[in-house]
């Protein structure tokens, strides 16, 4: 059984790479066009894979021909697809994604099959030797996967070795605040970013909103995202806010996912919060450095090659021990 699951949507992105976002009405010739298997639960599982970790997904595809792609692609990428349902009706997860010149991207998505996952039909054994659990905040937005996100989360209530995190997602935030807020006390760690945060705390300030969600909502540790702008790390009275990695962007699909994983696997193999914190950075970058959502391309050594890029740069000389925790690990990983 996986060390880690991840549960979510599961999509193709077909992406359009424009010069510009046009005028409503107007149009704009792409200068290229791409298709990748993506989904913000499947980014974070892949780029967990890619590190050699034991991952899981479970969610939903349909019958269509894009699936087939869908399945090559997590199989290749050695996440185990045991869990993942078939639906007999309904298409695959479709994301259309317009990428301008400076790396944005501006998304319009048709969940598809995600939608229609069956809780009942999952096998409960397969979540409880888990170590951790990562879930995605597009689960609050249908009814059905509302219920496999429960059903997760009280499994990870009665074991005593399995974590939860939970990546938020700007339409759950709008949608589904109430229901977010509710769960808090029983995750332990959110992945918002600064426009998911000041939803989640109704408009407060960063650095108020993160004491509004810790104080007053019970949240155990909350590390927001701040893409070009790095990432801060709150739990309980502690604050750390660490600086981007600097690298050249391409493309920022599926960035705050890889993000996601970098911190996941940081706790899973023990580093520091700090650690944990920069590794997100890292591999968040680093995803923006590629084209589509999955990291596919990105190695331990290209990552020790960019921690070794920042030893000496100045946004991190307040921070070389982390640096130096992280280059550590990697070193010492065969």
């Amino acid at each position: 059984m996986p060390d880690i699951i991840v549960v979510g949507d599961i999509n193709v992105d077909v992406i359009f790479a424009i010069p510009a976002y046009p005028i409503p009405g107007n149009e704009t010739v792409a200068s290229a066009v791409q298709l990748h298997t993506g989904g913000s639960g499947v980014n974070t599982a892949i780029a967990l894979a890619k590190m050699d970790m034991d991952v899981g997904f479970v969610g939903r595809i349909g019958q269509d021909a894009l699936a087939k792609q869908v399945l090559v692609d997590l199989q290749e990428a050695g996440v185990d697809c045991s869990q993942l349902q078939v639906d007999p009706k309904v298409s695959t997860g479709l994301i259309f994604i317009a990428v301008t010149a400076d790396g944005e991207r501006t998304m319009f998505s048709a969940r598809g099959a995600n939608v229609f996952i069956d809780s009942r039909a999952l096998d409960l054994n397969y979540f409880k030797s888990a170590r951790w659990i990562h879930l995605s905040g597009y689960s609050f937005l249908s009814y059905q996967q509302y219920e496999t996100l429960r059903m997760a989360l009280d499994i990870a209530d009665n074991s005593p070795h399995t974590r939860v995190s939970l990546d938020i997602g700007t339409e759950p935030a709008l949608r589904a605040r109430s229901q977010i807020i509710q769960i808090l006390p029983r995750v332990d760690v959110i992945f918002p970013n600064a426009v998911e945060l000041s939803l989640l705390s109704q408009g407060l300030p960063i650095d108020e909103g993160v004491d509004y969600l810790l104080n007053e909502h019970k949240a155990n540790a909350i590390v927001a995202k701040q893409g070009r702008h790095g990432s801060i790390l709150a739990t309980g009275n502690s604050r750390l806010k660490l600086p981007a990695f600097d690298v050249e962007v391409k493309d920022s699909t599926g960035a705050g996912d890889c993000f996601n994983a970098g911190v996941v696997l940081g706790r899973l193999v023990g580093l520091s919060w700090g650690a944990s914190l920069a590794l997100g950075n890292a591999l968040g970058g680093l995803a923006t450095a590629q084209d589509g959502g999955a990291l596919t391309t990105v190695t331990k050594n290209t990552i020790l090659k960019l921690l070794e890029k920042h030893f000496f740069h100045e946004a991190w000389q307040p921070h070389q021990s982390i640096l130096e925790e992280l280059a550590a690990y990697f070193e010492g990983v065969t």
